[in-house]
């Protein structure tokens, strides 16, 4: 083994074990190789599954990643090891989008598919099962099944914050409003700006972007391209067109 490919092994190893020890909803079961590159998890996020042609919720799921040999060039290898119904996941195999860097961390991975599970992060026009798509097609109001962050931070403020009734949940995920002030005169109506990738809440002033810093980025969920903002060096972000949550490469 390369020595450029173990500090990557190790590095991937210490950051996910990191993650899964703040995240209530993902176990590592365990883990093969010196450093790893096998790893088993186990997620608790409400989703479905097909039994007897017949859907039913499931929420604990059972997926195996692989790191290939020649990994981080090519993305991790994904597969469930516990059947799920999703336009995205086959027997063999774990879509988790058709774009991928080696800068992307192991941990990001694991995060896109716990967001996949949940019916946060969905594609329908390249499915690996076709049902799943048209299910996906006819039933968009019931979507996410699951409400839950990926990201650590904002999973833990869900634990911490009381349950509340169905309503009163719904109500809570809305976005809030402000009065806006009244204007003098009526507004010249503006055009719309172009999208950009949101960044994750609670993000703080970032340094300047290097010089290097691309000027956009391309959302690996549904490959739509968005305007670079130098706030978003190595952050998490979330695509506006598919909701999908992905991190911004470093450099």
């Amino acid at each position: 083994m390369s020595a450029v490919r173990r500090r990557r092994l190790a590095a991937d190893f210490e950051k996910l074990t990191d993650y899964v020890r703040q995240h209530a909803r993902v176990r590592l079961v365990q883990s093969a190789g010196d450093p790893p590159d096998h790893y088993q998890l186990e997620y608790r996020i409400r989703s479905l599954r097909m039994v007897h042609e017949e859907l039913q919720p499931v929420d604990k799921h059972l997926v195996e990643i692989k790191l290939p040999l020649n990994y981080p060039r090519v993305p991790p290898q994904c597969r469930m090891l516990s059947p799920v119904f999703h336009p995205n996941i086959a027997p063999h195999a774990i879509c988790v989008g058709d774009h991928w860097s080696a800068g992307e961390s192991l941990q990001s991975i694991v995060a896109r598919i716990g967001e996949i599970l949940a019916y946060q992060s969905y594609n329908v026009k390249s499915p690996l099962n076709g049902e799943a798509a048209r299910w996906v097609d006819e039933n968009k109001g019931q979507l996410p099944l699951d409400r839950v962050s990926m990201l650590v931070e904002e999973e833990q403020r869900q634990d911490s914050t009381p349950q509340k009734s169905p309503q009163a949940t719904a109500a809570a995920t809305s976005p809030a409003r402000t009065a806006a002030p009244a204007p003098t005169a009526p507004p010249t109506p503006a055009a719309r700006p172009a999208s950009v990738a949101a960044p994750a809440p609670a993000a703080t002033s970032a340094p300047p972007a290097p010089a290097n810093l691309p000027s956009s980025i391309s959302c690996p969920g549904c490959g739509t391209s968005f305007r670079m903002s130098p706030q978003l060096l190595g952050k998490r972000v979330r695509c506006t067109k598919c909701q999908n949550q992905f991190q911004v490469p470093e450099q």
